[in-house]
């Protein structure tokens, strides 16, 4: 789980510094490691930002280096980069396209690609990455132009990509909210999810002592609250919320 559907549909709190960060970074053009728990907010700060980033890619992380491979040449060709829109057989998707070529094949593609057309390339969910996919990033990384942001829970997730993202001073680490920000964000998230038709002076409090703050998981446990086998009446039965709730983020 790379990150948290809900928290892009409630507005950011408490995230002001970090988003100045990697703000700066993209504007600089410069590459960026960020960390934090399942749930942190890390997907969602990122995309905020990335979203008006001419040129930017997000690809999430997969364990087979082929299917990373096809998944940025499929994001390449949609976008009509004439290096691949011209390899792409009439009337073929993209994404079959490139799932029938070679990874050789597709590697010398996308280094050509983006060698005459470097972007932003968001890597997300960084889990164990492979010493071949770290080959293939590191040719990716040192191309003139290119930028790239890697997400992952932790440094140990990273695997081999470690060996690229070393540096702490371009490494953002995400802190939980205060007691003031969880609170907020709760509130933004109970007023989007709707439920202040229940009674949540039970839910509230347990769901910012067990968040930690978390917004991620803040968000989440609002947005489960809205499912009826979570209730009873007007009351939100936190205790199986909770334990669905981690049992995803354990996935």
């Amino acid at each position: 789980m790379s990150g948290t559907s809900g928290t892009a549909e409630v507005p950011l709190v408490g995230l002001l510094k970090e988003r100045r960060q990697i703000e700066e970074a993209v504007r600089r053009g410069e590459s960026l490691l960020v960390l934090g728990p399942a749930g942190s907010g890390k997907t969602a700060l990122v995309r905020s930002v990335t979203a008006s980033a001419k040129g930017a890619f997000h690809l999430e992380h997969r364990p087979v280096l082929h299917e990373m491979l096809a998944s940025l040449a499929t994001a390449l060709a949609a976008k009509g980069h004439p290096r691949f829109t011209r390899l792409v057989e009439n009337g073929q998707p993209p994404g079959k396209w490139a799932r029938q070529q070679t990874s050789v094949h597709l590697r010398g593609l996308i280094r050509s690609a983006l060698a005459v057309g470097p972007c932003l390339l968001v890597l997300d969910g960084i889990s164990g990455s492979s010493f071949q996919a770290y080959r293939f990033f590191q040719s990716v990384y040192h191309i003139p132009g290119m930028a790239m942001i890697a997400i992952s829970r932790d440094p140990f997730r990273l695997g081999e990509l470690h060996r690229l993202f070393w540096d702490p001073r371009h490494t953002i680490q995400m802190t939980p909210l205060s007691d003031s920000e969880a609170s907020t964000l709760f509130d933004l998230a109970a007023d989007r999810f709707g439920l202040r038709e229940f009674d949540l002076a039970d839910f509230r409090p347990r769901v910012l002592d067990n968040a930690k703050g978390n917004p991620g998981q803040i968000v989440e446990m609002c947005r489960l609250a809205r499912d009826p086998q979570y209730r009873s009446g007007q009351h939100i039965m936190f205790a199986p919320l909770r334990i669905d709730l981690m049992t995803r983020y354990l996935e």
